[in-house]
């Protein structure tokens, strides 16, 4: 006669197995086919939201909740393929991006002045750095405002509003 022990192993898996047919069933949609929006909210009565379908919902649907054409929602942010919105977007991007480096040289030059150790030459050159850096981010700043200046205020190109 075979083990108990194996017995019960065998029933237990077969249970196993059948209940978890069950709950896939009651979790189905009716048709077998998730259903999800472009921001990838599948079976939204048994599914929490993504942690960014809000902001991807406003860039995808108007108002409405009619899907807009010609814009993507990507690791960027909202992009759209429409000139005055992609200039702008592409715009934020970059000028995030070296804002954000120039942010970085500042540290490092600081962290040179620091760790000098009274050598004249790293100190001067972790002040030029800290200085260079300065000078950059006013020239992004100035340059903001000027392309605002020239592509709004003269030329009323659409996107630098």
């Amino acid at each position: 006669m075979p083990n108990k022990t194996l017995i019960f192993l065998f029933i237990f898996f077969i249970a196993l197995l059948f209940s978890v047919n069950l709950v896939k069933a009651q979790d189905a949609t009716p048709t077998d086919q998730p259903t999800c929006d472009l921001c990838g909210w599948c079976n939204p009565a048994f599914n929490p939201k993504p942690p960014n379908w809000d902001q991807c919902h406003t860039c995808l649907y108007d108002l409405n909740g009619n899907e807009q054409k010609g814009t993507y929602y990507t690791v960027l942010g909202c992009l759209s393929t429409k000139p005055e919105f992609f200039v702008k977007s592409i715009l934020s991007i970059v000028f995030g991006v070296s804002g954000g480096i120039a942010f970085l040289a500042v540290l490092a030059g600081s962290a040179t002045v620091l760790t000098s150790s009274g050598d004249p030459e790293r100190l001067r050159n972790g002040k030029d750095m800290i200085f260079s850096s300065i000078v950059g981010i006013l020239l992004i700043l100035f340059s903001v405002f000027l392309l605002h200046f020239v592509g709004f205020d003269i030329f009323r190109i659409p996107g630098f509003s």
